[in-house]
This record gives C-alpha cells, structure tokens and sequence, in this order.
C-alpha cells in the first residue's frame, strides 16, 4: 500500500471491530460466525468476507493461506474480499483470476471519494488513475468489482458526493456500498 498509517476514518482493528478476533485461526473465525448466521439462517449458504484491512496486501502464498481453508468450509460459496487498489500486483490479481474461476468471487475496492484534496485528507494516498487501474486490471479476468463510498467526508458538500456517486457509476463496477461516514472511538479522525 502507498499508505502509511491506515485511512484516517478506519479503527485501529481495520474497522472490523464487529467481525471475528483475528488472533484466531480464519476457520475458527468463520464457524463462529456462521453459527451466529445460522440461528437466523438454517438453511443459508455463506460468501466468505475478509472485510477489514487490505485483504490483498501479502504474497501469493501468504493470500491462499487466507482464502483456500475458507472455500473447504460446507456452505461457503464464495469470497468477497475488501482490498484498495494499489494494492493489486499482477500476481496478485492472476490468483484471484483463478479463484473466480473455480468459485463465486467478489473484490471490493475502497475508493471513499473521487476529490483529490479529500483522499489526501484522510490518508488514502492513491489517486484515481491507480482506482481505474485497479478496476480494469480485475474486469479484464471478469471478476466482480464493488467500490465503496463514503458520504459525509470531512469538506464534501453534497455536489462533491454525488460527483463521487455518478463517477463510479460510469465505470464498469457491479456494485457500489455507500456508507455514511462512521466514526468509532479511537480512530484517528476522531
């Protein structure tokens, strides 16, 4: 990642403060998880989230290590797994090339904001050649692309959200997660 320090709007725990603890193993993670889910869903199927962080800023090996125990789970269909794009070597992306080929796959990009001036303020530190470079790097392998947004960002008016909104609608992306700007205690913009 081009970042240091992590994005200023994002907890110390990658803002996955609700999800598994990470000192456990990623299959004792998701078989809590699908516990909790299966009260409420006995008969639902799960896409694996590897949600907070940058969920593809590691080597090759390193990102099976992740992901392949998970798929082995009964009922997992799929992963969608949250990174940003810059962070998505070429290696990178052919792995995840052959993961789409063999399950339901969806990588999420946290984009946050087309305005510059923004991005720098709460640390993203790519630009938005590297988002349409990450975009089409994933579309070239067919691969589900999800960008997330956030709306309410320190100095956005609601012209600048929607520039954001109707930017992201233009590029070849299968879903978009608007989120309201969430601050939990501790998190550097706070």
């Amino acid at each position: 990642t081009v970042a240091h320090g992590g994005c200023t709007f994002c907890s110390a725990a990658g803002s996955g403060d609700f999800a598994g603890n990470r000192a456990e193993p990623i299959e004792v993670q998701f078989k809590k998880i699908k516990e909790r889910m299966h009260e409420k869903w006995s008969e639902g199927q799960y896409i694996a989230y590897f949600q907070a962080f940058t969920n593809t800023h590691a080597p090759v090996e390193v990102l099976k290590e992740k992901y392949e125990p998970v798929l082995k789970e009964d009922g997992v269909v799929g992963l969608s797994i949250a990174t940003r794009p810059d962070c998505l070597p070429d290696d990178v992306v052919e792995y995840l090339a052959e993961l789409n080929q063999r399950t339901y796959l969806w990588v999420e990009l946290g984009l946050q904001t087309v305005h510059q001036s923004t991005s720098d303020l709460i640390n993203r530190a790519h630009d938005m050649q590297t988002y349409y470079d990450g975009v089409t790097k994933l579309r070239k392998h067919n691969i589900n692309v999800c960008t997330h947004i956030i709306n309410g960002l320190p100095g956005e008016n609601y012209d600048m959200m929607m520039e954001t909104a109707k930017e992201v609608a233009q590029m070849d992306v299968q879903g978009i997660k608007i989120h309201l700007l969430h601050l939990l205690k501790g998190t550097p913009m706070v």
